[in-house]
């Protein structure tokens, strides 16, 4: 499945009067419904739309002004691949604030989310009442993380892993077996398995116990765009 290029509504010069615009995308309604619960009792902010997948949310920013998403990167197994729809999303709306909201917290998802666009992190077991902090902050050009991640910062190293085994690679941190990684990307079991041998010849280790002890350092291996 492909995010195809489309283009919305210009967002709106903001004043101190004008309330924030929110757009939300998770695949669990229990979540989402708890997040237009909560942020319709902040008064500085207003919820435009709510979604369970990217083809509507996708469909309501090409027609309605949109301040922020707040969005869940990992989506349901036949949706986009959320890496892709954030970065796709930068490019197509370059003012849009990105706020991911996300239970998936280890530093180098959250920092691959930060190189493909987002411009924060918010991790689902923290206080809601943090939320109308994370969205003010990103709101005013700050990039927001959790204080267990601000240790977090941009890859700086050419990254010897192709993007396919960098795919890998991340759903695999995620707790992703390979045969649901081959599922999500329509590829065969062996092509993920020589991806992630790959990978792991790459950057020179061994188990699936080292990836996770070095999950900090793996991020530096990560490509600039």
């Amino acid at each position: 499945m492909t995010l195809s290029m489309y283009r919305g509504p210009a967002l709106a010069r903001k004043s101190p009067r004008n309330p924030i615009r929110v757009a939300l995308l998770d695949d669990h309604e229990f979540i989402l419904k708890g997040l237009v619960s909560h942020l319709r009792q902040v008064s500085a902010v207003t919820v435009v739309g709510s979604h369970r997948c990217s083809r509507t949310l996708r469909a309501m920013l090409a027609e309605t002004p949109v301040d922020i998403v707040l969005l869940d990167y990992s989506l349901a197994s036949d949706d986009l691949d959320g890496m892709a729809l954030i970065k796709a999303l930068r490019l197509r709306y370059p003012e849009l604030r990105i706020l991911v909201v996300s239970g998936h917290c280890q530093h180098v998802t959250v920092n691959m989310l930060l190189r493909e666009g987002a411009n924060g992190f918010f991790a689902k077991h923290q206080e809601a009442v943090e939320m109308a902090e994370a969205i003010t902050r990103v709101m005013a050009g700050e990039t927001y993380l959790p204080p267990f991640l601000t240790a977090v910062t941009p890859a700086r190293r050419s990254s010897p892993l192709s993007p396919r085994e960098w795919e890998v690679i991340r759903c695999f941190l995620d707790g992703m077996s390979v045969s649901q990684i081959a599922a999500k990307f329509n590829r065969s079991l062996k092509t993920i398995s020589t991806q992630k041998s790959t990978a792991y010849k790459k950057l020179g280790i061994q188990s699936d116990a080292e990836l996770f002890k070095m999950r900090d350092q793996v991020l530096q291996a990560r490509s600039m765009a």
